[in-house]
Parts: C-alpha cells; sequence; structure tokens
C-alpha cells in the first residue's frame, strides 16, 4: 500500500509541475508572438507610434483589429488580421493596415506556404507598393488578367489572385466597422440631439 501510495503521490506531482512548466512555456510564446506584432505593426505603418498607442479590439466573429492612436486619442490607422484559402500553397494570412479614410498603407504577411521564387514575392515591397493608397473607390482589384489594376507576379497569377482577394476582404470588413457603423452613429447623435434641441 505504502509503494501505490508514493507512486501516486509521485505521478500526481510530476503531473503538476508538467502542467507548471507548459503554463510559463505558453506564456513566454505569448510574449514572443505579442512582440512580434508589435514590430510587424511598426513597419507596414508610415508614421512612428509606440507600444502604449495600440488598442486591440476583437468583433463577434473573433475578426482581430489593432487600433493605433496618437497621445489626444484620435484614430490614425487600423490593422486587421485577415487571410483567405485560395493561395497556390493554401491559406495565406496577412496583416494589413489602413488609414481611418479606408486607404491601404501597407501589409505583411504572417503565414503562407507558395512557392519560394514565385509565389512568396507577395512578401517583396516592389510588389506590395502597388496596393499603396488605395481604396474601394478608385481601384480594381483583380489582376490584369482578369481585367483589373493589380500587375500579377509573373508565373504566380494564383498568388497574386489570392492576395489582391485578401486586401479587398479587408478593406471591406473595415470599411463596414470604422467607416459606414461610424457615419450611422454620427447620424444617430445628430438624431437625438435634435430631439433634444425641440423638446
Amino acid at each position: 500500500m505504502k509503494s501505490v501510495f508514493v507512486l501516486t503521490l509521485i505521478g500526481f506531482f510530476s503531473a503538476l509541475l508538467l502542467y507548471g512548466t507548459n503554463k510559463i512555456a505558453e506564456k513566454s510564446i505569448e510574449k514572443a508572438v505579442a512582440k512580434a506584432k508589435i514590430q510587424a505593426l511598426k513597419k507596414i505603418f508610415p508614421f512612428k507610434f509606440e507600444s502604449e498607442n495600440i488598442s486591440k479590439v476583437q468583433d463577434k466573429k473573433g475578426r482581430t483589429f489593432f487600433e493605433i492612436k496618437d497621445k489626444k486619442g484620435k484614430l490614425k490607422g487600423i490593422a486587421l488580421e485577415v487571410s483567405g484559402e485560395k493561395g497556390y500553397g493554401g491559406k495565406i494570412e496577412v496583416l494589413m493596415a489602413v488609414s481611418p479614410k479606408g486607404k491601404v498603407f501597407d501589409y505583411c504577411i504572417l503565414s503562407h506556404n507558395e512557392t519560394p521564387g514565385l509565389g512568396s514575392k507577395i512578401e517583396e515591397k516592389s510588389f506590395r507598393k502597388q496596393f499603396k493608397g488605395k481604396d474601394l473607390k478608385n481601384y480594381k482589384w483583380k489582376v490584369k488578367q482578369d481585367k483589373g489594376d493589380v500587375d500579377a507576379i509573373t508565373g504566380a497569377t494564383i498568388s497574386s489572385r489570392a492576395i489582391t482577394d485578401i486586401l479587398e476582404n479587408g478593406l471591406k470588413i473595415i470599411k463596414f466597422r470604422y467607416i459606414e457603423e461610424g457615419k450611422k452613429c454620427g447620424k444617430n447623435l445628430k438624431k437625438e440631439s435634435s430631439k433634444r434641441t425641440r423638446s
């Protein structure tokens, strides 16, 4: 009985130690990922900001937004984690930066399985720069082979289409959340203030 008790005790404390070690490792990984995200954010915005100026927000669908504000609390830019499944190698995950008016600042690829030297060029500055300053109004979000405005990467049309669709979808999400909803809120506030004035 003593042997059984000792073995049970050893097993319990071993499991407890393993659990504690895993939790410490998870926290270390989370910190490393958070630090990497901050570095990525600082690369895709055209202005400088400190970590404390970043607010992380999630919507009901679990999408993650990063709001960049100045010292007075004014919104200077929005970043969104967005992905698509139509890459040549499957899923592509992107972190894109957009102005409060809905224009693309830049983006970086968080993960992809595109062909090295071909589809992987979606990460390169020479390809990314064609999207800077573009919005949903004055730009055809299709590659030129599909009668759009995007110069596809030679030999990697599928990858080019995929990243174009991802960025367009991201702009639509941001437009709905920050521009269209903002206008509705503004109209509702005006209606409420006018009602109060009349009463």
